[in-house]
């Protein structure tokens, strides 16, 4: 009786253990890098160098993590203060690169909190790997490159992309009343948002 005991609670374990394994996805914030997005689990951040296409070296922060599923997730965050010169082409290569790296099935300018963006998903070539890319510039000079990659048949997930935010350096979100205006709104668009 109590062999039948054992067994029955090793199956629940085995059974339930990818449960157990799933990362929990959770609100990440970097106020030095002025955003913050969901992640599952912590992720890794790296200090790198980012050439824009005229040779510009500029300062830039890689985080990335991994999920249960296989899939991996990225955000570039690149200063352009010393390059503002170059901003207005930012999104336009960051886009180019994201384009590059696969067959492309969906390309279009977004808004993400009325900063304009460049929204991008691609199966990647020989994996069927599916890539969700987004590229966003925000007013304080920063570039934010969104990437999320996942095996075939499982759907980036919307937490990821959706999630980012752009923060004012009190830590509060960025979210404009069009994506022409710089005036703040609150997220049910009423404004203009206190400071």
């Amino acid at each position: 009786m109590r062999r039948a005991g054992l067994f029955a609670a090793a199956l629940a374990l085995t059974v339930a253990g990818p449960a157990f394994a799933q990362v929990v996805w959770d609100e990440f914030t970097d106020q030095s890098e002025f955003f913050t997005v969901n992640f599952p689990g912590k992720p890794n951040v790296q200090t790198t160098t980012y050439k824009t296409a005229k040779g510009t070296s500029l300062p830039a922060k890689v985080y990335t993590a991994k999920d249960a599923r296989g899939g991996e997730y990225k955000i570039t965050v690149v200063n352009y203060a010393t390059a503002q010169t170059e901003e207005a082409t930012a999104i336009t290569e960051a886009g180019k690169a994201i384009r590059s790296r696969g067959d492309v099935k969906f390309d279009a300018l977004e808004h993400q909190n009325n900063m304009k963006s460049q929204r991008i998903s691609l199966v990647l070539p020989g994996t069927q790997r599916l890539l969700l890319g987004e590229a966003l510039l925000s007013h304080d000079h920063r570039l934010y490159v969104l990437e999320a990659d996942t095996p075939p048949k499982v759907s980036p997930p919307a937490q990821f992309q959706a999630s980012l935010e752009v923060l004012d350096a009190g830590g509060n979100a960025i979210r404009y009343r069009n994506p022409e205006s710089d005036e703040r709104v609150d997220r049910a668009g009423r404004g203009p948002q206190t400071r």
